[in-house]
């Protein structure tokens, strides 16, 4: 767009650029929403942008407000999300926009949070503030979807990610399996780590290929908390994932003597330890875990696991997003690891499908961004 145009850019190209500047703080807010806000003077020029940094910090609404000042009377803001209108870390937004003088407040999605929902709308037209709301609503929850569902359910939005062959396969008959996808396709998946809060793995893919599940080549990039299952504690405190770098969950079954715990904490005394009742062998309640993992304010976990562990959170319905990072090779052998194992089906009917939602080329890979349609 060009500068001479830019005054009479459509509400929705601001709110395009909402999404960007919002987008800047992913993996990095939760509790909260990411959230970016433009204001227009009242001559429709944009004078303050800004964008929620981290929980605690001010809102992107204050600091779009702070960088216009006195310009921002009788202007418009523009928003992704409909402004709070209660006091925690931070003091409600509405005060400041009240305050500021702005007349106009466009954002795109309703805050479904019970303390916000409607009141600041309400409050914000009570004070002569006209509101538009809706705009690019479904793309604002695409954005936020992390939030959303976890407002709703508590419960984090579990994306899982693989690799795999044309033929369907993960790892040779020998175990090989290092470097299947490009090197452009094993950045992007550093890009994914950066914006989900956690990453999950399970216990034989820290015995067999050791991660650090650390974030690199990333500009400001920053370590994900890692989560390891381990019911049977056959890791080693030394693994990579238990490194001292960042928050640690180490999820097991109950009943390991307190000495073999202790191991582990002394590799790195941050290392949370979650114990779980078991509901079959070498196994516990997945979703008692996720349920755990949301009340520490964990909104999106990115799983990275073999063929059982992928299995069995198809089978428990228990996916909100697949990342399927496809080579064109074929290992062409029967005894190869699959990328999935669910247990034999009766019908084709009774398969688990997805929808595709994105797909892209990175390198001379296919990456396929899948949403769960059994749910």
């Amino acid at each position: 767009m060009n500068e001479e145009d830019i005054y009479q850019a459509p509400l929705e190209y601001y709110m395009q650029e909402c999404f960007e500047l919002a987008s800047k703080a992913l993996g990095r807010t939760s509790p909260n929403p990411v959230v970016g806000a433009i204001v227009l003077d009242k001559n429709g020029v944009p004078v303050g942008k800004g964008f929620h940094p981290k929980a605690g910090a001010d809102h992107a609404e204050v600091l779009a407000l702070k960088e216009s000042g006195n310009r921002a009377f009788g202007g418009t803001l523009i928003v992704n999300l409909e402004p709070c209108c209660h006091s925690g870390k931070t003091p409600p937004c509405t005060d400041q926009i009240i305050k500021s003088g702005i007349k106009k407040v466009v954002f795109s999605n309703h805050d479904i949070n019970p303390l916000v929902r409607d009141k600041s709308q309400k409050i914000l037209k009570e004070n002569g503030i006209n509101v538009n709301s809706s705009i690019l609503e479904k793309e604002g929850d695409e954005l936020n979807r992390f939030f959303f569902k976890w407002i709703r359910s508590k419960v984090p939005w579990i994306a899982l990610k693989q690799a795999q062959t044309l033929d369907g396969k993960i790892a040779l008959s020998n175990k090989e399996s290092k470097w299947i996808t490009s090197e452009e396709s094993r950045k992007e998946v550093h890009r994914l780590r950066n914006i989900f809060d956690a990453v999950l793995v399970g216990a034989n893919t820290v015995v067999k290929d050791n991660p650090k599940l650390t974030v690199r080549d990333i500009p400001e990039g920053r370590n994900p908390v890692r989560i390891v299952l381990d019911p049977d504690l056959i890791t080693v405190p030394s693994a990579h994932a238990y490194e001292d770098s960042t928050k640690v969950i180490l999820s097991t079954l109950k009943g390991h003597p307190a000495a073999k715990i202790n191991e582990y904490l002394k590799v790195n005394k941050n290392i949370l330890i979650i114990e779980l009742n078991k509901v079959s062998e070498n196994k516990f309640n997945l979703k008692e875990l996720f349920a755990k993992i949301g009340e520490m304010d964990i909104l999106s976990v990115l799983i990275e696991s073999g063929p059982l562990l992928a299995g069995e959170l198809v089978k428990e319905n228990l996916l909100d997003e697949y990342y399927l990072f496809l080579s064109p090779r074929i290992f062409g052998d029967m005894n190869a690891l699959p990328s999935i194992l669910t247990g034999p089906l009766d019908k084709i009917n009774n398969s688990f499908e997805f929808k595709i939602s994105d797909h892209s080329i990175i390198g001379n890979d296919l990456m396929l961004r899948l949403k769960t349609s059994f749910k």
